[in-house]
């Protein structure tokens, strides 16, 4: 019974991450899409665009790490329940060594050219 409930909680692990993975770079185009559309408006001015964008990714659960020049650098850290299910597959323990992984590794970082409107990861 405990090998069943763990070889679904493997599986629902692996579905969840594929649609975790989808959704982050459906995210991502929309962040894109708006940077670019922020940026093409020529009826605002350059510190209205500024704080717009940095809007958007402060609503977006994003830190503003730095800004050199036209370089907004951006990051996030991101629980996966996707990874936490196959952590907590390898029999329970896995989802305690996933929390202290999920706290030691580095957020996700982005940079936004202001320019250009581009959003690199």
């Amino acid at each position: 019974m405990t090998l069943l409930f763990l070889l679904i909680a493997a599986v629902a692990g692996v579905v969840v991450l594929v649609y975790e993975r989808r959704q982050k770079e459906e995210n991502l185009a929309k962040l894109q899409n708006f940077v670019v559309a922020v940026v093409n408006d020529e009826k605002l001015l350059e510190r209205e665009k500024m704080t717009r964008i940095m809007d958007l990714f402060t609503q977006n659960n994003y830190k503003i790490e730095d800004m050199n020049g036209s370089i907004l650098t951006v990051s996030r850290r991101e629980f996966s329940v996707g990874a936490a299910l196959l952590w907590f597959a390898l029999g329970g323990v896995g989802f305690v060594l996933y929390l202290i992984y999920y706290f030691l590794k580095k957020p996700e970082t982005l940079q936004v050219d202001l320019r250009s409107g581009t959003v690199n990861g």
